[in-house]
């Protein structure tokens, strides 16, 4: 059996809350069909002596969709859109044509006479708002939920996870990844068919998203996840797996990759650590997250579960990989903020502190079976939670080495002038971490504002847009405009050199197909967003 593994706390089923009602069939009854935007491909040959932006709808676009017996009402030149009436099978033959990007409902009536909640880089509305049910407990301990409010989510980030099963991440925590095209690939390096909620449980810690129920800090990145441990036995070829996983994870462009399996005991007749091979340099999964480090992946271990009174009565010390020289190793605390019992502990045999940091490991929330959740305990689930502030800190500042990421995260931990042997340099401080690796992005602003692609795409109850702003820019504004033109919310939001986010609350909004406009003393940028219902 594997040395990490979930620890047997009360293993309680959670309601999943916040679930969407099905909506009725459109056109039922009589009913006239719904109205869509169809948002076509880029034109193939605009006019040239017309902006893109501007030109007419392609032509030929316009006749297949006639030929499909789509009668356009409305054509977006800004958009390259139309407006039409489809019939649910009308809209699925639409959505399947080479030529057609997205199919998105047009807004059914005007905006709501309430503004959307806005905030800027810096101001975030109150957790309360915010749908994190019972991981809210977690987050809030570590000071993680500010930096969810502010639009924080991993984004662009590319997180990578070495586990055991999986269970193909198809728990309703892990549709939002296969909805937006970010699982970006499952493999199993283990021999023999493979079982338990391991993988998947650890995983919906970092990634997950239920609202209502469990939100992951790095809910918004992009997910790799390789089956390496296999449960059904305890050998060294593990360790060869291992390595394969991290290899591939390296070479499908993984940032941050989290490790909640860890190996000191093998089973009989293989060969196993003892407490003097944890120097940095021995274990084989050692030298490989090592290595990983060397080539840019910020590698997160959890410390292992072998803690107790004292060194002379069980394994006590952390387990390899957790030894590396260059991994951020997490230990667990409970409620109280104490040592959890099982956590385990420095030194490494060649006098390192170890754990590097300590966050939650009792009574965490995670996704569980195949629709349930489950309070589960283990530094298996504390791992993935630093795991997810740092694709947060990879998004606020990309330059970030490794080695720079661990010093942050120390310097704003809770003991971070007296480290020890049981919690490193402490209690993690998430938001304090963002706002450090913020600082040293702003240190070298752009010299022109950047816009990047707002997201989620579509939007829901919030979107993000992230724009870098160079020296001299001290505010934007934001405009959100119905296709023709109509002004949905206007606001001006201060911006700081370097990294923002300008984050929008869509409760007010109703779902359809918007224009946004941000200006900005240098001129301005457009763009399109849809809303989702």
């Amino acid at each position: 059996m594997p040395r990490f593994r979930v620890l047997l706390p009360s293993v309680l089923a959670l309601l999943l809350l916040g679930m969407c009602t099905p909506r009725a069939s459109v056109g039922a009854g009589g009913s006239p069909p719904a109205k869509y935007w169809i948002l076509l491909a880029e034109r193939p040959d605009p006019p040239s002596d017309a902006p893109h932006h501007t030109a007419p709808v392609t032509s030929t676009y316009l006749h297949e969709l006639q030929s499909l017996g789509v009668t356009p009402i409305v054509h977006s030149r800004w958009l390259h859109a139309v407006s039409a009436r489809l019939s649910p099978p009308q809209r699925t033959i639409v959505q399947k044509q080479p030529f057609v990007r997205h199919v998105r409902p047009v807004a059914t009536g005007p905006p709501s006479s309430a503004s959307p909640d806005v905030t800027a880089s810096g101001a975030a509305p109150p957790s309360g708002q915010l749908p994190l049910g019972a991981s809210a407990a977690h987050l809030s301990r570590i000071n993680a939920v500010g930096p969810l409010a502010r639009g924080l989510d991993g984004h662009g980030v590319r997180v990578g996870f070495l586990d055991a099963h999986f269970r193909g991440l198809r728990h309703p925590a892990f549709t939002h990844l296969r909805g937006h095209d970010r699982l970006l690939g499952l493999r199993n390096f283990a021999e023999g068919r493979q079982g338990g909620n391991h993988g998947a449980g650890v995983a919906s810690v970092a990634v997950g998203h239920a609202p209502g129920t469990l939100i992951g800090p790095a809910h918004g990145a992009q997910v790799l996840g390789a089956s390496t441990e296999y449960t059904s036995f305890e050998r060294d070829v593990e360790e060869d797996y291992f390595v394969a996983g991290l290899e591939w994870l390296h070479r499908r462009g993984a940032d941050v990759v989290n490790v909640s399996i860890g190996y000191t005991t093998f089973d009989e007749g293989q060969d196993s650590y003892t407490p003097d091979d944890l120097d940095g340099d021995t274990g084989i999964t050692t030298r490989a997250v090592d290595r990983a480090a060397q080539l840019g992946i910020t590698v997160i271990v959890s410390a292992g579960n072998s803690g107790c009174a004292t060194p002379d009565s069980c394994w006590y010390y952390v387990n390899t990989p957790a030894d590396a020289d260059s991994a951020i190793t997490v230990g667990a605390i409970t409620p109280d903020s104490s040592l959890a019992d099982f956590s385990s502990r420095g030194p490494t045999a060649d006098g390192r502190i170890k754990p590097d940091v300590v966050v939650p490991g009792t009574e965490v929330v995670a996704a569980w079976d195949d629709a349930d959740h489950a309070r589960v305990g283990g530094t298996s689930f504390a791992a993935p939670q630093v795991t997810g502030i740092v694709a947060q800190m990879l998004q606020v500042n990309p330059t970030l080495s490794p080695i720079e990421v661990r010093r942050l995260l120390r310097r704003t931990a809770s003991q971070a002038q007296q480290p020890d042997d049981r919690k490193g340099w402490g209690v993690v401080d998430a938001n304090a971490a963002l706002r450090a690796a913020e600082r040293r992005a702003r240190a070298t602003p752009p010299p022109s504002l950047i816009v990047e692609s707002p997201y989620p795409a579509p939007a829901d109850s919030q979107l993000t847009l992230p724009v870098r702003a160079p020296k001299h820019t001290s505010s934007v504004r934001l405009s959100l405009m119905s296709p023709l033109g109509e002004p949905v919310v206007q606001r001006t939001f201060p911006v700081e050199p370097g990294p923002n986010w300008l984050s929008l609350r869509l409760r007010t909004v109703p779902p359809g197909l918007y224009l946004y406009r941000l200006q900005h003393r240098g001129g301005q940028h457009t763009g399109t967003i849809a809303i989702s219902p």
